[in-house]
């Protein structure tokens, strides 16, 4: 045998293992390839586009499926497991009507790894894939901060008027510590419907009981919302009143953040 044969048969060797390694215990690498697959074949539609936008929507397809497959290598091989079809299949058919936008790509993307690491199993709900469905880009910015703290002050602003009758404001104000830079003024305005949002899936809890320990609440004055209420208020003679509060991740919050929304360096 010559040295290419001996090469060939080895390689040919090589291969046979790595088949007979993935039938017994499949790898990050075969299990991305069957996803990559399901999903392919989830999305057979797309020969029904027009030329254009079939070479885009394939092109935002690939992104996608790069970013599973990178998601499930990044398992241990200790944690890694092969997804049953009754949790993957209903992520990936969902996933075909929002993999175009960028928060989508990496949410459906970290719930689909999820579903392939065995510390992670017991956390998923079914309803997560819902819950995906109905997050704003927004909500999904506002959820991730909990990546990096487990609760943030906030507080409602109430005016007191000379009748004594209370007037709300419609924003709430959050401090978001030293990721208060990560919110233009523009995002800060629609907050509070976003944590309504959160709120009414049962993933964020606004506390009034439990307040932010440890934290001065009269800096909210120094907020520009605040300022902007305070200047309303003169108008009328009312007097402000802020409403402490904390927001934080219920049970059910912190299982869908570390599913969907993992912290990565």
């Amino acid at each position: 045998m010559n040295e290419l044969e001996k090469e060939f048969a080895k390689n040919a060797a090589e291969l046979t293992r790595e088949v007979a390694d993935d039938l017994i215990r499949p790898t990050s690498k075969s299990i991305g390839e069957n996803i990559g697959m399901m999903v392919d074949g989830v999305m057979g539609w797309l020969s029904y586009w027009g030329k254009k936008q079939k070479i885009k929507q394939e092109k935002l397809l690939e992104e996608f499926k790069k970013k599973i497959n990178k998601k499930v290598m990044d398992i241990p091989n200790e944690n890694l497991i092969e997804p049953p079809i009754s949790v993957i299949g209903p992520i990936i058919d969902a996933s075909k009507f929002y993999y175009e936008d960028i928060h989508y790509q990496e949410m459906f993307s970290d719930l689909l790894a999820a579903a392939c690491d065995k510390k992670l199993t017991h956390s998923i709900h079914p309803s997560f894939v819902e819950i995906l469905k109905q997050l704003a880009p927004l909500d999904a910015k506002l959820l991730s901060m909990f990546r990096y703290y487990n609760t943030y002050p906030m507080c409602d602003i109430q005016a007191k008027n000379e009748d004594n009758t209370i007037t709300p404001f419609s924003q709430s104000l959050f401090d978001f510590k030293d990721k208060q830079d990560l919110f233009s003024f523009e995002e800060i305005i629609y907050l509070t419907s976003s944590l309504d949002n959160l709120m009414r899936l049962g993933i964020v809890l606004k506390n009034k009981k439990i307040i932010e320990l440890g934290y001065n609440y009269d800096t909210f004055k120094n907020d520009i919302l605040y300022k902007g209420y305070d200047l309303a208020k003169e108008s009328n003679n009312s007097k402000l009143m802020i409403i402490r509060a904390r927001i934080e991740l219920t049970d059910f919050g912190r299982n869908f953040i570390k599913c969907c929304l993992p912290l990565r360096e």
